[in-house]
C-alpha cells in the first residue's frame, strides 16, 4: 500500500477547497483552482481535492475501471474513509473523459428525494478548447460561454437532459489544479 500526500494543512485547506467548489457550484461555469499540488497517481490535483473534501464514509463512490486501482483505492480508505460502490446509484462518481461516461446512467433522484442523485466528477483534457456550451439559470445574471472538452456521451446528456429539474445528475468538470461544474439546475444549450 501506498500512501500519498493529503492537504498540507487538512483542516484549513479542506475549508478552502470546500469554499471554492460550493462558489463553482453556484455559479455554474466558473473556474476556480483547489490548493492541492500534487494528485494521487493519475488523478489531478483537482479531482483528488474534490474527493478529499467531498466524500466521506456515508457517501458512496463509484470508479470508472480505466481509472480504479489499488493506490487510489488505499488512499481513499486512509484519507476519506469512503466506501467503493459498484452501482451506477452511488452519491460520487469518478471517471475519465475516455471513458465516455453517460450521465443518465448515474442515479438521478427523483421528485421527493432531489438529493439522492450522483455528483459525477469527470476528468477532461482541458477546460477550454471543446464545444462551446451556453449556460443561464440560477447563479448566473446573464448567459455565460464555456467550452470545456467534453466527451460526446456528456454533450448528448445536456442536449437531451432526460431528467426533470429537480431530477439529474450534477456535474464537476477537473483538469489540472483546476475545477468548473454545471450542476443540475443549470441550462445548457450545446452549440
Amino acid at each position: 500500500m501506498t500512501l500519498l500526500a493529503s492537504f498540507n494543512h487538512p483542516v484549513a485547506d479542506a475549508q478552502r477547497a470546500f469554499r471554492r467548489i460550493l462558489k463553482a457550484m453556484s455559479e455554474p461555469g466558473v473556474m476556480v483552482s483547489l490548493p492541492l499540488q500534487q494528485g494521487w497517481g493519475a488523478l489531478s490535483p483537482a479531482a483528488t481535492a474534490v474527493l478529499l473534501t467531498l466524500v466521506d464514509q456515508e457517501s458512496p463512490l463509484w470508479i470508472d475501471a480505466k481509472m480504479d486501482n489499488e493506490q487510489l483505492r488505499s488512499n481513499l480508505r486512509f484519507h476519506t474513509g469512503v466506501p467503493i460502490s459498484d452501482s451506477c446509484g452511488a452519491s460520487f462518481a469518478l471517471s475519465h473523459a475516455t471513458s465516455q461516461p453517460n450521465p443518465a446512467d448515474f442515479a438521478a433522484g427523483d421528485n421527493l428525494s432531489p438529493e439522492k442523485s450522483t455528483t459525477l466528477i469527470i476528468e477532461v483534457p482541458s477546460l477550454n478548447g471543446g464545444l462551446t456550451l451556453r449556460l443561464s439559470g440560477p447563479g448566473l445574471r446573464e448567459t455565460r460561454a464555456i467550452a470545456p472538452q467534453l466527451p460526446e456521451s456528456v454533450l448528448e446528456y445536456l442536449r437531451t437532459r432526460p431528467h426533470p429539474f429537480p431530477q439529474g445528475v450534477d456535474l464537476i468538470f477537473t483538469c489540472g489544479e483546476a475545477m468548473m461544474a454545471l450542476p443540475r439546475s443549470t441550462d445548457v444549450e450545446v452549440c
